[in-house]
Formats: C-alpha cells, structure tokens, sequence
C-alpha cells in the first residue's frame, strides 16, 4: 500500500515549473500513505513518485522499479494479491526476478504481455508506468475502484496523484469547482464519478487504463479492460451449487488476501460481513486475526456487543473504541483526508478505529463490498415490492428529491436554472442503461457498484485508513464474487418476503450461528442529528450562515435558516440535508476555497 503521484509538463512554462520540485510536493501530500520509503523517477518535461508502506518484501521493495535498460518505471499504490501466481507463470516464460515485490511482477508482466498485462491481475491498485521507448505513461486503476487515483489536465500540464490534496499546494492549479458536482452532491449525498469537486480534476474510471504522450500530455486511448457482462440472469442455477461457488471464490479470495510480510489485523462491526471474513479466516486458514470493533453510548446505534461474540466463538481477541460525542471534533479533518465533501459522517469513527488498529497493525482486513455484492441495504427492499420501478427507486434514495418543493424552496433559483430538468436522476438512468437485460435489483446494485462504492464506501476505508498509514483489505471485493453474483437473480438477494442478503445468508449458515445472521442490520453512522439538537445547536446555526456558505450563492438563505430551527425544534427531521451542508463548508475552509 503506498501513494503514487507524477506530472507530464508541455506548457513551456519553466519558470513556474520545476519537475523535481513538483514531486517533492506532490508526495509530500501524501506521505501519511506511505511513510517508509518515497522514490522518484523523472526525465525531461515528466516525472512519477511513489510513497511506499513496506508490505511485501521489505527489504527489495523500493519503488520506482526499473526495466533492465532504465527505459521502463513503475509506481503502484495497492496490492497485486495473484503475485505470486502471476510470477510463476512468468518464470515459466523464462522471466527472471530480482525480488519478492508484487511491484516487480507488475514490471515483468507489463514488459512480457504488453499494455493489457492488466487483465492477468486480481488486486486493489492505482499503477502508473512510464514507457520512455514508446514515449507514454500508462495510468491503470483496479476493477472496482478500491485504491483512487485522480488526474489533473489543464494548459497542456497534466498531473495525478492518489490524493487531490497534493494539487491546491501548487501555485499553478485552478482552483475552480465543479457545480455539476456540486448540484450532484446534494441528490446522491456523494460526488458520483468520473466527476470531483474541482472542475479540472477527474478520476481515472475503474476497470479503465489511460494511455497518455509524453511529449504533449494528450490522452490518446481511454481503455476499459473490465466490466460486468450485461446479460439477463440465469435463472436455471442450483442453490447447491451456488454456494459452493460462492464458498470456493470467497476462500480464494480471502486466502490470497491474507499474504502479508507483516502482521494482519481485523475489523469487526459484528455485522454479517465482517464477521464472515473472521470466521472463515479462523476455519479455513487458521488464522485468528486480533480484532478492532467501534462501540456508541447510544444502543440503537451500538453493535459492539455482537462484535463481543463473534470474538467469542471464534477465539479472537477483541478490542472495542467507544466513540463519544466529542469526537465530532474530528469532522474537520476527517473531510481533509476524505478529499471532497460526503453526506457521510461515519468517515469519523472509521478514521477513529484505524487509528486503534495502527497502533498494532498495518494492515486489516475487513468486510467492505458485502452489501453491493449481495443487496444488503435495506434501500433495495423496495425493489421487490410489485410496480414500484427504477423511477421511484431513485427518488427513494435520493438526498434531495429532483423537482420537489424542498428543492425549489431551497436552491437559489438562478443557479438551480443552470441544469438541466432532472440532470441526476438522468446520470442515474445513463448507469443502469449499461445493464438493461438484468432485472431491477440487479441494476440497482450494479449502479452502486459503479458509483457508491468508488464514489463514497470505499473512500472511507482507504482515506481513513491511509491517513494513519493501514492498508484495508476486503476477500468480498474480490472481482470474481461480482462477476459471478451479477448472474443471479435479484429474487435471490432480495427476497420476496423482504429479506436482503438472502443468498449471502444461506451461503453463511456454514460457518456463523443464526443469531449472527440474522440478525437485524444496523447502519454504521453517528447521531449527529439528534446531537445538532443539543450541543451542536450553535454549530449548526453558526455553519449555514458562514461566509463561505453565503459565498456560494445557491441556497436560499431564509429557507436555510428554517430548515435549521425545524430540525432544532424536532418539527422536521432534516439531519440528512443539514450533514451535508455543514461537510460542505467544512470541506470549503479546509481546502481555503
């Protein structure tokens, strides 16, 4: 795990840019992902550097890595957990290998098959490789998005980096925001890709590789190496064999996850995900990983006591961080590290347990991509109820509904004028178009797969946990799970009687009791509602009349005002709406727009 950065610069503009000096400021942003080694390559107008967490192969895992003729280097932030799969079967080509480093392999594989050496890794990663003999850099990202990688372009200088905190610091860069990320964030209550906050940076899409110039930073092929298959569900499978297969990937997966040169920890909600990853890791691989789990004075948000259990019966040793109210306080950084603004504020006990785990660890594993894979939100219950389509599913999820009174009572109309009618429910629509043979749930868990999870589930371990330098692994992100869960009926994620993860359950019963599964879900989140009654009431009231919100010129401010004494006086519950709001301004005074 590690933090990779580079520009490319054809502006001619030598006296503002100095290549050295802009990656040394690049990874200086962002050495909290990978404080024990930088390295850095750079030749002419471009340059790539690379913050390295030691991981694998300690000692010869330096980055860059060099081809023999120095004509080739590579920087990756993630793990390639096929490596050694991947290696002997070059070795078997008669490739030969100066270290252990997954980072190596990717050299190697790159030098042997080519720009689609991509499609022979399972990983998390953000890769970047300059190839002075072809005169490109080769950006890739992983299939699902788990590692990010941002790129900036404009005046012919073009810069990436796996954080966008490392571009504001450059004297250079536009600071100018992005409004259709803006009026997206307040409908999906995240940022949805390929979009960011900013108007000139983007993200490098998952399951895609760029191909660039060197000479001039041209974007000269955009590649999508991976995609799920949009084709109608089999709908002729035997549960039997479901399961088995779904149990032969799950332990692949996880028993490739758990190669390490160092010690593995574990997060532990309590919740069915996390505690299935334990278990088989106990079962199957012998492996009882010590666990870190997040408690909450206020029960109905607190699971630290199944987290307890499953502790328990699986001979784990357990450690539970209360969370208190005063951890609020975090709020602030937490959006520093997040990047951009989310309606999410469960980054904060994410980032407090990280912390708990990096006092003993450097990397977790955890259960991220369960609810995506096999429909665990209760959101996709409404699915299954007879005539309600994809139109009212995406007012059900939506943070502020598209065309309401509350959406017109509260933008500034001028500014609400400049897009157009429906303008996210239609981003909405354009993502499950790529899926148009499966049925409902199964789009409905596609477009989460393509957005939500890039787009906010996934930040919260990456940015949370690389801010105190832990690597988070997750065996249900695992591609193959996806590729082979998007082929079965939604009836079986959802069931009739209203049950989610129904499939996931049963697949569960071999290796957790039934008080484990089914048990009643609870959202990772913080009160925050309930405390901006109470002693966050000035906050809330000083934030939606800040300077920086008034600044904007988009909310009615009067309408803002009542929606804040509603919520205070519990007439109207808007905790959604007014978290977003106050992230926002966080967001606006942490990155000094």
């Amino acid at each position: 795990m590690c933090g990779i950065a580079g520009i490319i610069d054809s502006s001619n503009s030598k006296d503002i840019i100095n290549i050295n000096d802009i990656l040394e400021i690049l990874s200086s942003n962002i050495i909290h992902r990978g404080p024990n080694h930088t390295g850095a390559y750079q030749n002419q107008n471009h340059g790539i550097v690379n913050t390295r967490l030691s991981i694998i192969d300690l000692d010869n895992g330096n980055q860059p890595f060099y081809s023999n003729d120095k004509k080739i280097a590579v920087v990756q932030n993630g793990e390639i957990y096929n490596f050694i799969e991947v290696r002997n079967e070059l070795i078997a080509l008669g490739v030969t290998f100066d270290s252990h480093s997954d980072t190596e392999v990717i050299l190697r594989a790159y030098e042997h098959y080519g720009k689609d050496f991509i499609k022979k890794l399972n990983g998390m990663f953000a890769i970047a490789i300059i190839d002075e003999t072809h005169d490109k850099l080769f950006l890739y990202r992983d299939r699902l998005g788990v590692k990010p990688l941002y790129i900036y372009n404009k005046d012919n200088i073009l810069l990436f980096s796996s954080e966008i905190k490392s571009f504001p610091k450059l004297t250079f860069f536009d600071k100018t925001l992005n409004q259709n990320s803006i009026y997206h964030y307040f409908h999906f209550n995240y940022i949805p890709l390929p979009g960011t906050i900013f108007k000139y940076i983007n993200h490098l899409e998952p399951g895609h590789y760029r191909e660039i110039s060197l000479d001039n930073c041209n974007i000269q092929k955009d590649v999508q190496y991976w995609s799920i298959t949009n084709t109608t569900e089999n709908r002729n499978f035997k549960k039997e064999d479901l399961l088995e297969n779904i149990d032969e990937l799950f332990n692949d997966a996880l028993k490739i996850r758990l190669r390490s040169d160092v010690g593995i920890g574990a997060f532990l909600s309590g919740g069915l995900d996390s505690s299935l990853v334990c278990a088989v890791a106990a079962k199957n691989f012998n492996q009882k990983l010590e666990t870190f789990s997040i408690g909450f004075h206020e029960k109905k948000f607190d699971e630290s006591t199944y987290a307890k259990r499953v502790s328990e019966l699986f001979e784990l040793q357990n450690n539970i961080l209360f969370m208190d109210s005063h951890n609020v306080n975090l709020w602030n950084k937490t959006t520093y590290h997040n990047d951009q603004p989310h309606g999410d504020i469960s980054f904060i006990p994410t980032f407090l347990i990280s912390k708990f785990a990096s006092e003993k660890y450097k990397v977790v594993m955890t259960g991220d991509g369960g609810d995506e894979l096999f429909g665990g939100y209760t959101k996709y219950l409404s699915l299954a109820e007879e005539g309600f389509d994809t139109n009212s599913y995406f007012q059900n999820i939506s943070l502020i509904h598209e065309g309401s009174e509350i959406e017109s009572d509260l933008f500034n109309k001028k500014w609400l004028n400049n897009f157009p009618p429906n303008f996210s429910k239609c981003k909405y629509m354009e993502v499950i178009g790529l899926f148009s043979e499966k049925d409902k749930v199964n789009q409905a868990l596609l477009f989460d797969t393509l957005q939500l999870l890039p787009g906010n589930n996934l930040v919260k371990p990456d940015k949370m946990g690389m801010a105190h330098s832990l690597e988070a692994r997750s065996p249900l992100l695992d591609y193959r799970l996806y590729e082979l869960l998007s082929q079965v009926p939604g009836s079986q994620k959802i069931s009739a009687n209203k049950e989610t993860k129904f499939i996931m359950k049963e697949y569960a019963k071999k290796y957790l009791p039934q008080d484990i599964i089914y048990r009643q879900k609870q959202m990772f989140t913080v009160p925050i509602g309930e405390w901006f009654k109470t002693f966050l009431k000035d906050y809330l009231t000083s934030t939606i009349n800040s300077e920086n919100i008034k600044n904007l010129n988009i909310f009615n401010e009067n309408i803002l005002s009542q929606m804040a004494d509603d919520h205070i006086s519990g007439k109207t519950n808007y905790t959604r709406e007014l978290r977003a709001i106050c992230n926002l301004d966080i967001w606006l005074k942490e990155f000094g727009i």
